[in-house]
């Protein structure tokens, strides 16, 4: 009987085999749903080392998800190239710099991420402008970006239905405008909430084996600061990671972050003041406000300025006993201690001797 089921499950999948394997062939030039369709369609990944551990990838494709993405026009091929037989074994993977099909209305050419890509390339998260040994452990821009729908709330598509409307007076395709709008829309507005950003980047920087590996601090600090706690209650005013790491008022970008070693960084000793000076920030902060530890000291190494009027490069810098501050911390937390200590404890003895007392004059009032 199993013998037989065997055979009856060889042939199905034979005839499946036979019937949709060049309709697959046909899809690879268009339409990749045709496989791509199935939940269930996946793969394990061969895993190298005896302690390395298998990753499972999922291959399944919500069409009518991804059509409503702003990736939802491109074909599959503009990314997937090499792409020209099934299975697709030793594909490579996909480039972001890749000139896509699409063209750009303000030059008339294809549009392509190649200067977005080199930018980061040389920036300190890029091959280029690491100064790690170790490139492995770089991210790269799916670990940052995904291919979501422009809109994430009801408020944001019902304001984009009434501005829509008056751009139809004049632009008589309602496709062009309605994508155009909900693109122009996604990249000027804020798209992530602070607390995504900060728990974006967390989830390397905060990582103090991986952060030791790369010879960095992990800025466990963060969340003692007053950034943190205004983030954690929902302020979307006020700075986070990349406020002060990316400026775009400043004249950066995410893609560019640099070293704050470098001169042109907005985290650097020259330039800290008018980061914390920019619009909606410390706008009428003094330079010394920019002086002193940093903003989010790590347990490992806290810094000191020199004093002085000049600010001191941090090449030049003089790094004093790492355990002072914390020391003048635990200082003014046990003066607190035992403060509240007394406080709290003199209350107790007072209403202690009180009862004593009532309870005392009482007896010699019976008596």
């Amino acid at each position: 009987m199993k013998a037989q089921i065997k055979v009856l499950v060889f042939l199905a999948t034979a005839i499946q085999l036979l019937f949709t394997t060049p309709m697959c062939l046909a899809e690879v030039d268009g339409s990749c749903t045709m496989c791509h369709k199935y939940p269930g369609l996946g793969r394990i990944e061969k895993a190298e080392g005896e302690q390395a551990k298998k990753t499972k990838r999922l291959f399944y494709i919500n069409n009518k998800l991804f059509e409503s993405t702003y990736h939802g026009k491109i074909r599959c091929k503009s990314c997937h190239t090499g792409v020209e037989k099934i299975p697709h074994t030793n594909a490579p993977a996909v480039d972001c710099a890749t000139n896509c099909h699409i063209v750009d209305p303000s030059t008339n050419r294809s549009f392509s991420h190649k200067k977005i890509v080199d930018d980061y390339n040389n920036s300190v998260h890029g091959e280029a402008g690491s100064r790690i040994k170790d490139k492995s452990d770089l991210p790269v821009c799916k670990d940052c970006h995904n291919n979501k729908t422009y809109h994430d709330t009801v408020g944001k598509q019902t304001d984009s239905i009434h501005k829509v409307t008056v751009c139809k007076e004049c632009h008589e395709s309602e496709e062009f405008v309605q994508r155009f709008y909900e693109h122009i829309m996604y990249r000027t507005s804020k798209r992530r909430p602070s607390k995504d950003v900060v728990k974006l980047c967390s989830t390397c920087h905060a990582d103090q084996e991986l952060m030791k590996k790369a010879g960095l601090d992990a800025v466990v600090g963060f969340t003692y600061t007053f950034h943190a706690k205004a983030i954690k209650f929902g302020n979307e005013e006020v700075a986070n990671c990349l406020n002060c790491h990316a400026p775009y008022d400043l004249g950066f970008s995410p893609h560019r972050i640099t070293s704050r070693q470098e001169e042109h960084s907005p985290v650097s000793i020259e330039n800290k003041i008018m980061t914390c000076r920019q619009s909606g920030c410390h706008v009428e902060a003094i330079d010394e406000f920019s002086l002193g530890s940093r903003v989010h000291p790590s347990p490992e190494k806290i810094r000191f300025l020199m004093s002085g009027e000049e600010p001191v490069p941090e090449e030049n810098q003089v790094i004093k006993d790492p355990t002072f501050q914390t020391k003048v911390v635990g200082w003014i937390q046990l003066f607190y201690k035992v403060l509240i200590t007394v406080v709290v404890g003199g209350l107790g003895l007072h209403r202690l001797l009180d009862m004593y007392a009532s309870r005392r004059e009482r007896r010699i009032r019976g008596h």
